[in-house]
């Protein structure tokens, strides 16, 4: 029951913690994950942040991090953070996968909004 409880507790500080921003080494891919939605930029106008597109998602979440699943340009990503507490360039990463089976696995830097 305790373990429950405590599961339930950081699922709730997760989702009412501040918005993430993150983005691929590159910035082709620029997003906002928010409790329920992700929000694409448009990767060459980084400084008025263009929204490209604000899409709803299905989110996993774990005891310290979280997997959000939307799609977007009839391509499936999959967006992992591992703690989000500690954003690591290593173990946060995005999985872009087009309907043809074709995908690509991409790094993130993420910082708390």
């Amino acid at each position: 029951m305790k373990t429950l409880l405590m599961t339930i507790v950081s699922i709730l500080s997760f989702s009412a913690s501040a918005n993430i921003l993150c983005h691929t080494p590159r910035s082709n891919k620029i997003f906002e994950i928010k409790d329920t939605k992700v929000t694409f930029y448009n990767e060459f106008d980084v400084t008025t942040k263009r929204e490209l597109a604000s899409v709803p998602s299905r989110v996993r979440t774990t005891e310290k991090g979280m997997t959000k699943i939307v799609d977007f340009e009839n391509q499936k990503h999959t967006i992992h953070i591992s703690d989000a507490a500690h954003f690591s360039d290593v173990e946060d990463y995005i999985i872009i996968k087009a309907k043809s089976g074709h995908e690509v696995t991409y790094p993130l830097s993420c910082e708390q909004k």
